[in-house]
């Protein structure tokens, strides 16, 4: 469906909380859920705060999300990919090679 509206699919490790912000906001949402449940069992007390805590949820803390794992990403992508560094001042021995051919 996404593929048909143009949008290209990326496919992450499933419940890595590091690459998926919606990990993020589900701990936060959890947290703070176990903080304010003072009921003994799952109740209607209990759905209301899952309410009240997922209508907390902003567009400005999805962006802080999103954001966060972008920054865990690139840096992960950095720790696996070694940088390729070509000198122009200095040519290297190859290139001499190949042009007194």
């Amino acid at each position: 469906m996404a593929r048909d509206r143009g949008f290209r699919v990326i496919r992450l490790p499933p419940y890595h909380c590091i690459f998926n912000p919606i990990e993020l906001i589900w701990s936060q949402m959890k947290n703070n859920i176990r903080r304010n449940n003072t009921a003994p069992k799952f109740s209607s007390a209990t759905i209301d705060i899952i309410r009240e805590e997922a209508s907390k949820i902003t567009a400005e803390m999805w962006a802080n999300c999103v954001r966060h794992s972008t920054k865990e990403e690139d840096q992960y992508r950095a720790r696996l990919i070694t940088p390729l560094i070509i000198n122009l001042e200095e040519p290297s021995d190859d290139d001499s090679d190949y042009f007194d051919q």
